[in-house]
């Protein structure tokens, strides 16, 4: 094995300095040659692709009842929120609680008694509203907190004026056209959360069920006002 070293003047040894400097300026070359590659395999070429036309997005447009598609919800939702709107549409999905529940070899028997026992094991109905029959779930409008019958311990608890004045149940199944009002917001008072909007129902309009919320009824206390204050009599002069 030979040995490299760098003289100086009269063949004496080179200064430490020097042969750092040296190596310094070798090693650049040899690092260049190591890393430099295969040449590249695929080459320039002038062949145009012919991409498809960007689909035009439009709204649909406004409706004459003044409802709100599902579309512009989407869209334009968050000047809309924290507001009360209708919004017109087909059922693309429904919550059954016993679907949800129902464990491998359960018969609809099984399933009933289990939910009678166990009501809280049921999520708040809710379904999903869009633009056509066929809209995607994840293209679709919550609809949530929407009215359900009384469970079997709340009609053994409650009052017979309490079950006479419960919230009207709306039908409604996958496919039917409606007119849903309620209010749009990103969470419901009872803890559903969507960030692109979701609807807390108020009433809707089943068309195709020709069914309709009932207006309030009179006799509900919870639709009284307050009976009015008498002012206090006069101070004793």
């Amino acid at each position: 094995m030979s040995t490299f070293r760098v003289l100086g003047r009269a063949g004496a040894p080179a200064h430490p300095f020097a042969l750092l400097a040296v190596l310094a300026a070798m090693l650049p070359a040899c690092a260049k040659d190591q890393l430099k590659g295969p040449a590249a395999e695929v080459k320039a070429h002038n062949v145009k692709l012919d991409l498809p036309a960007v689909p035009p997005f439009e709204m649909p447009p406004p409706s004459t009842d003044g409802s709100h598609s599902v579309k512009e919800l989407r869209v334009k939702g968050r000047k809309m929120l924290n507001t009360k709107l209708t919004v017109k549409g087909f059922v693309t999905w429904v919550y059954d609680c016993p679907t949800a529940l129902r464990q491998p070899g359960w018969t609809d028997k099984q399933v009933a008694a289990y939910i009678d026992e166990n009501p809280d094991k049921c999520q708040r109905p809710k379904f999903y509203l869009g633009d056509a029959p066929d809209t995607p779930p994840e293209r679709s409008l919550w609809v949530v907190d929407v009215p359900r019958p009384p469970n079997k311990l709340e009609k053994q608890r409650m009052s017979r004026d309490q079950l006479r004045f419960w919230q009207a149940v709306p039908p409604y199944k996958t496919g039917d056209e409606m007119v849903v009002s309620g209010e749009f917001r990103l969470s419901s008072p009872h803890s559903e959360r969507n960030t692109d909007g979701l609807l807390v129902y108020e009433s809707l309009n089943n068309i195709t069920e020709n069914w309709q919320t009932p207006p309030p009824n009179p006799d509900d206390p919870r639709n009284q006002a307050p009976p009015a204050t008498r002012p206090p009599p006069p101070a004793a002069q």
